[in-house]
């Protein structure tokens, strides 16, 4: 009950820290975009850009929350978990998308740089930065292994390391008329951004092609069961997670036990044993006994 409560509250968290979120960047959004137009900086046109992305990822993230949270059905017997990983595809799809546009444009600047504001940027930079700061610093204390949250703070981080850049756009403007540092800091951005989603997608891939959770050893889970002295025999020992925060393993063992209860009781300290040492949420064993019989009564 004391786990379940917890992550009752933590769920309660996440939901929190994406809501205050999504109307603090939604609010910066309109600042930056209509600073961009005035003080003509394609860092923070770029800056904008990526917010936007910010905005339609942070509401991506919301609904798959809220789409995950729902109880399992007939039809989707394991849940909706897995719509916090699409949500995380559709984030990183929307920031190499933005991305592209960014670095065309930047190329066309960097030739002939316009003349910007630095001042006006330099002022929307540091907004930029701290909300942005801010939210991925909150987003990360109630992220933990869930991948959704965790897209959404890597979203925020590299806005926050955007803003840096724009900064410096705006610095190198207002100090020494260097213009072309604004489209070079858009571009600077950009890589950014790229190497962040690609992070994401890497991750999200992984988890729907049910590949094994980068925290667990199937070799050594395959040796602590193997341990076991009533187990023979460990194979098809497969591990897979749904959600990059609940574990699953199923595997068959060959125990040499007298009856089925006797297996049963081996199974359960093995899935307690693998509960304590390798995190394992969920396993499921085929039990494998010759001859097997049905205890006495």
């Amino acid at each position: 009950m004391a786990a379940a409560g917890q992550d009752h509250h933590l769920n309660k968290r996440r939901g929190r820290a994406l809501r205050v979120s999504l109307v603090l960047n939604a609010l910066l959004l309109v600042v930056q975009a209509s600073g961009a137009i005035v003080f003509g900086s394609l860092a923070l046109l770029a800056d904008s850009a990526h917010q936007l992305t910010d905005v339609v990822g942070l509401t991506i993230a919301l609904g798959a929350r809220r789409l995950a949270l729902r109880p399992h059905s007939s039809t989707y017997t394991f849940g909706f978990k897995r719509a916090e990983l699409l949500g995380a595809l559709v984030n990183a799809a929307l920031l190499v998308a933005a991305s592209g546009w960014i670095i065309y444009e930047a190329i066309e600047r960097l030739g002939d740089p316009p003349e910007i504001d630095g001042i006006g940027v330099i002022i929307l930079a540091l907004a930029g930065l701290a909300v942005n700061a801010g939210s991925a610093w909150w987003l990360g204390r109630v992220s933990g292994e869930n991948l959704n949250i965790r897209a959404a703070m890597v979203h925020l981080a590299a806005d926050a390391a955007g803003s840096a850049a724009v900064l410096a756009a705006g610095v190198a403007a207002a100090l020494w008329d260097a213009y072309w540092v604004d489209p070079a800091a858009s571009m600077v951005i950009a890589l950014l951004v790229i190497w962040t989603a690609w992070g994401l997608v890497t991750d999200a891939s992984r988890i729907l092609l049910e590949g094994t959770p980068p925290t667990t050893d199937p070799e050594a889970i395959t040796r602590v069961i193997a341990a076991h002295d009533s187990v023979e025999e460990v194979h098809h020992v497969h591990l897979w997670s749904l959600d990059a925060e609940d574990t699953f393993l199923s595997a068959h063992i060959v125990v040499d036990q007298a009856n089925l209860h006797d297996a049963q009781r081996t199974a359960d300290e093995l899935k307690t044993l693998l509960k304590d040492r390798f995190g394992v949420d969920h396993t499921t064993f085929e039990l494998e006994c010759h001859p097997c019989a049905e205890p006495e009564h």
